[in-house]
């Protein structure tokens, strides 16, 4: 029973480890507000190799990525900026958004939150459809960290904790049965 679940464990770790060569970091959840927002995106190079980057942007409203492509050298990063302006007509409206990074032949995928809300309001105040305890954003804005990656990570954390537990009790136990 211990071999297999040791070796069960090895094997998720194995699947779990990725070399991924694109490294890509912006916020989840972006609020329009008073004026344009302008958003960062870190897009970084893992690789080896010097190689070539693009960004697009999908989403139903205007927005400007700016640079929105280049090269990368090897084991750099660039910030790339997300200018997404303010537009009256979006005021009190939410739409989904995705981030298509290429580097190279690797792709790497991102869902946002764009929140338009209404000019002159503080940023913090909940009014309408925003006043309940958890907003409909924020619960976007938290799925967004359950990827099937970050599960099985978490998963393999817990095992690791349960053999890890398993084995200072066998120690305990051995040290006590040694006096």
């Amino acid at each position: 029973m211990r071999k297999s679940l040791l070796g069960l464990a090895l094997i998720l770790l194995l699947f779990s480890v990725g070399a991924h060569a694109l490294y890509l970091n912006v916020a989840s959840t972006i609020v329009v507000q008073d004026s344009q927002k302008d958003v960062p995106l870190t897009i970084g190079n893992d690789t080896e190799a010097e190689q070539d980057y693009s960004v697009q942007f999908y989403a139903p409203f205007d927005a400007i990525v700016s640079p929105s492509f280049g090269r990368l050298g090897s084991g750099k990063s660039t910030i790339s900026s997300l200018s997404i302006p303010r537009q009256e007509d979006l005021e009190g409206s939410s739409y989904e958004a995705t981030l298509e990074v290429r580097l190279g032949q690797e792709k790497a995928f991102r869902r946002l939150r764009v929140i338009f809300k209404e000019a002159g309001k503080e940023p913090g105040s909940a009014t309408g459809a925003d006043s309940g305890l958890i907003s409909l954003a924020g619960f976007y804005a938290i799925a967004g960290v359950f990827t099937p990656e970050n599960l099985l990570n978490v998963f393999l954390v817990f095992v690791a904790a349960i053999l890890l537990i398993a084995f200072i009790a066998r120690f305990v136990k051995r040290l006590e049965g040694s006096k």
